[in-house]
């Protein structure tokens, strides 16, 4: 883990409330899991803390973030110039284990793309990508994974499957039987608890990312914790325990 400064070389509006953020980091923070996250300060005065951000591809100093325009840190960002400094802490808490499968099936919603893109990257074509939005504009979010095949759906039914990601992945997995698979699933709490009951009959190994407001990002506040099935300590702080975990071990 490094705490360093960095300088913004892009920080381009995708589509929509959508942005993607390139930072130059001045010290290397090494090796990193997918699904690790960093803890950005927002350039200027305004925001005091420092905001947590999923770590969307990183390639020797370059990393880059994908960001939807959510809040006031969000939107102070949005308009934040290329040559700005901010600065970068990470990389922080327990990413995904990439086990040994036959099959690995990723799976995002909205913006949950930019917490399990790095590990799509990572799996290269071994990846299988279920992507869920509310209509084809989204679809400019896969831009770079398109040669993946990703398996997409809409709400509104404008592209690929009308409905959301779950129902699709459900669908999908019907036709598939006995096969060694692991998922690998990121987006809201909402679409965490369909999934987990559309599985829970067949108990896929299956890693979450889960997404929770932090103020440190360092297990020291304990801002974030989440609700488990351990049973001496059923709470644990998604910055330091998390944020991926085990699905059939969190409550949700």
């Amino acid at each position: 883990m490094v705490d360093t400064e960095a300088q913004i070389i892009e920080n381009k509006n995708i589509v929509l409330d959508y942005f993607l953020l390139k930072l130059k980091l001045a010290k290397t923070m090494g090796k990193i899991m997918p699904g690790q996250f960093i803890m950005l300060k927002i350039p200027g005065n305004e925001v005091f803390l420092r905001r947590p951000f999923s770590i969307y591809d990183y390639d020797k100093d370059i990393l880059t973030v994908m960001y939807k325009v959510v809040g006031k840190g969000t939107e102070i960002l949005s308009k934040t110039s290329k040559d700005n400094s901010a600065f970068v802490l990470g990389p922080l808490g327990n990413g995904f284990r990439v086990n040994k499968r036959d099959v690995y099936l990723t799976v995002a919603g909205g913006i949950g793309i930019a917490g399990i893109h790095f590990l799509i990257k990572t799996l290269k074509e071994k990846a299988s990508v279920f992507f869920g939005c509310s209509s084809n504009i989204e679809t400019t979010l896969l831009k770079d994974i398109t040669h993946l095949n990703p398996m997409i759906s809409t709400l509104d039914g404008s592209y690929g499957y009308k409905g959301n990601v779950v129902e699709m992945l459900t669908n999908y997995l019907e036709t598939v039987e006995n096969v060694d698979q692991e998922l690998f699933i990121c987006g809201p709490e909402g679409m965490l608890k369909s999934l987990k009951a559309s599985i829970n009959k067949s108990k896929i190994s299956c890693q979450a990312l889960v997404e929770e407001r932090m103020a440190c990002g360092l297990g020291l506040c304990f801002g974030c914790v989440k609700k488990t099935i351990d049973e001496n300590e059923p709470y644990k702080r998604v910055c330091k325990e998390g944020p991926v975990f085990d699905l059939w071990e969190i409550s949700l």
